[in-house]
């Protein structure tokens, strides 16, 4: 006869076999992620595990984590360029200066330099109020946009001021990341107009003669007019007189002698620049090519011919851009004249 088997004897072996199936397969998925370990770690891949594994952009980028960056499968990556975001930090001003507290008749525009720092790399943005001294009224402003901290920065303070004479209050304006608004401020005196020269430009008469001598017009159109808005910040210094699509001759303004001929790759085309004997330097912008008869060191009576209008130097309609400034004309860009209460007040053949 056999034995019988105790019920809680067959339990205890179902279980024990139990317990050796569920220790085989974890012996069986350890070394599966063992062999995958050791081969992602052959291949050169970043551990997201790891703590210390992070990746820098180069050019002053921010470290960052690898693991925080994937390509879409899982496997952490390192991009290109990772760009700096400024931090909410507060920004302060450590230099704000002008160059010089006054500025005198035709010297340079004084240089404003200003830097912020932070305790992490942050930027602000940037703006200078001119006030009037004594009445706070506020005269005009000038940006410097956003600024990025621990970089030093200097501009030349606007030629506008120039021309206003008088006592002012600059006032640094700055706003960082956090919305925090700073205020800094020096004073200035603006002794005389940088265009102190233009007493001499002459009110019309015989010794003046229109320079184009053809079918023309005084184009009104906003851009062609003086001291209208060019690309980057730039102002149109002259007059344009229109000659439809001809070429007719134009003539020296006044006696002068000539100082210049030039291409001017810039935009101006073939290019004349006079002294005249009043004390004003004249240019003719844009003239036809090969009609130029005059060079430099010769001497102009007004009314002589010496080139015709034309379209060089750009996508223009044929036309002649007349530009009046202090002599020496290289030293006086931002002291141009407007020449049309001049131009106007002369016989000519322009119909509007």
């Amino acid at each position: 006869m056999s034995r019988a088997t105790p019920p809680h004897d067959h339990v205890l072996r179902t279980r024990s076999v139990k317990t050796t199936a569920v220790l085989l397969a974890a012996v069986t998925l350890s070394c599966a992620a063992g062999v995958g370990a050791s081969s992602a770690s052959s291949a050169g891949a970043p551990t997201p595990t790891t703590p210390d594994a992070t990746s820098t952009a180069t050019g002053g980028g921010t470290s960052v984590p690898a693991s925080t960056v994937t390509d879409g499968s899982g496997t952490p990556t390192v991009p290109k360029r990772i760009p700096d975001a400024p931090a909410r930090v507060r920004a302060v001003v450590t230099r704000f200066a002008i160059s010089t507290p006054s500025w005198d008749a035709g010297a340079a525009a004084p240089t404003v330099a200003i830097r912020l720092d932070a305790r992490r790399v942050t930027s602000a943005r940037v703006q200078m109020r001119v006030q009037d001294y004594a009445s706070g009224k506020l005269v005009l402003r000038q940006t410097f946009g956003v600024v990025r901290s621990g970089v030093d920065v200097s501009t030349a303070l606007t030629p506008r001021l120039a021309k206003l004479p008088g006592r002012y209050r600059l006032s640094l304006i700055v706003r960082d990341q956090t919305g925090r608004r700073t205020v800094k401020a020096h004073s200035l005196r603006v002794k005389s107009p940088v265009a102190a020269a233009t007493t001499t430009v002459p009110a019309g008469g015989a010794a003046y003669v229109f320079p184009v001598q053809g079918p023309c017009n005084f184009r009104s159109l906003p851009a062609q007019r003086f001291h209208s808005a060019r690309e980057a910040g730039r102002a149109h210094n002259g007059q344009d007189i229109g000659t439809y699509s001809g070429f007719p001759p134009v003539v020296a303004y006044t006696a002068a002698t000539v100082d210049q001929v030039f291409y001017d790759t810039a935009g101006g085309g073939w290019t004349i620049i006079f002294n005249g004997d009043d004390g004003i330097a004249y240019g003719y912008l844009h003239l036809k090519a090969g009609s130029i008869v005059v060079a430099p060191g010769d001497r102009v009576t007004a009314g002589q011919r010496v080139a015709n209008a034309g379209n060089t130097g750009g996508d223009y309609d044929p036309h002649l851009h007349f530009e009046m400034r202090p002599i020496p004309w290289s030293a006086h860009r931002a002291d141009a004249v407007d020449p049309m209460p001049y131009l106007v007040k002369l016989s000519n053949p322009c119909d509007g």
